[in-house]
């Protein structure tokens, strides 16, 4: 009967040290993932703010120079609404689309089926997944 009462306490103790184990490890990760959030807002603050500069034109140019020795010629590139009519303007030999999945910036290249993603969403997907490594790490 004692051995019984020592065994449901152990058991009881074990229980409540296990989910508070559980609980430190979700304020844990809840902390960890406000922190990332917050890192990646302001990254897209930053980017909203580039999009508004002459560098980011001349990223643009620099970008689809690139798909197009890459993809040896370029069909269509695929850009924001915002960057439609300037994009348009400099590229008028190259059909341009709007896509709507694009907000923060960048563009999207093709040709014959063949695409490179330089927008800023996927490097920012890409950037957030890094990150989230190294804190995972810590």
């Amino acid at each position: 009967m004692i051995q019984q009462g020592v065994f449901d306490i152990q058991s009881e103790m074990a229980r409540e040290l296990s989910m508070h184990k559980i609980e430190s490890k979700k304020e844990v990760y809840a902390e960890k993932e406000h922190y990332v959030d917050a890192v990646m807002n302001a990254v897209k603050k930053q980017l909203l703010s580039f999009r508004k500069t002459d560098e980011y034109i001349e990223y643009l140019k620099k970008c689809v120079a690139k798909a197009n020795e890459k993809l040896d010629g370029l069909t269509r590139i695929y850009v924001s609404r915002t960057d439609f009519d300037v994009i348009r303007a400099i590229f008028s030999d190259i059909e341009v689309k709007q896509d709507l999945r694009i907000m923060l910036g960048g563009l999207i290249a093709e040709n014959d089926g063949l695409t490179m993603d330089f927008t800023f969403e996927r490097k920012l997907r890409a950037e957030r997944e890094k990150f989230e490594q190294r804190i995972n790490e810590l």
